[in-house]
């Protein structure tokens, strides 16, 4: 389903159904690091994104459509609680497309950080954004924890943005 962590399919970034993560808090993880990898990669320049750069709708078929709401529906959640934690920033949406989507100062600071034990690797961000051009789940999973754990200690509580 989603679009990138895979190498049998022939579009560059995308996911089958057969591969997508099993839970909601895997999906979110996967959304995350691929959201924040895109908008590290794309810094300063504010970007659109849209469920189509991540779910693979063409494998979903006509009869996986609720399979595709679920997908939707997690991806956009994912980008409104980036923003409303303060992650990212957008300036609006409309269906499945948010624009103007651009990293914060905090969102910034915590992708340029090290991860842990290491201050000579790639960045948090440089690892997300190469992550979200290969197959490895498991390490894309473990950068966006790390990212998160790091904001926890960094950007304000949450507010509802009402988006």
């Amino acid at each position: 389903m989603f679009k990138g962590l895979t190498n049998h399919l022939k579009e560059k970034n995308v996911h089958s159904l057969n591969v997508v993560p099993s839970n909601n808090i895997e999906l979110f993880d996967c959304y995350t690091g691929l959201i924040l990898g895109n908008l590290y990669r794309n810094f300063p320049l504010p970007i659109t994104l849209t469920a189509e750069n991540f779910i693979d709708y063409k494998g979903a078929g006509a009869g996986n459509r609720a399979t595709v709401e679920k997908e939707e529906d997690l991806f956009m959640g994912t980008l409104k609680w980036l923003a409303d934690v303060g992650y990212i920033h957008f300036d609006g949406m409309s269906g499945v497309s948010f624009f103007e989507v651009v990293l914060t100062n905090p969102g910034l600071l915590i992708l340029r950080a090290f991860p842990e034990g290491t201050d000579t690797a790639q960045t948090i961000g440089e690892k997300l954004s190469h992550c979200s051009n290969s197959e490895n789940e498991a390490e894309l999973r473990e950068l966006v924890t790390e990212a998160l754990n790091l904001g926890s200690r960094m950007i304000r509580p949450m507010t509802r943005s009402g988006i």
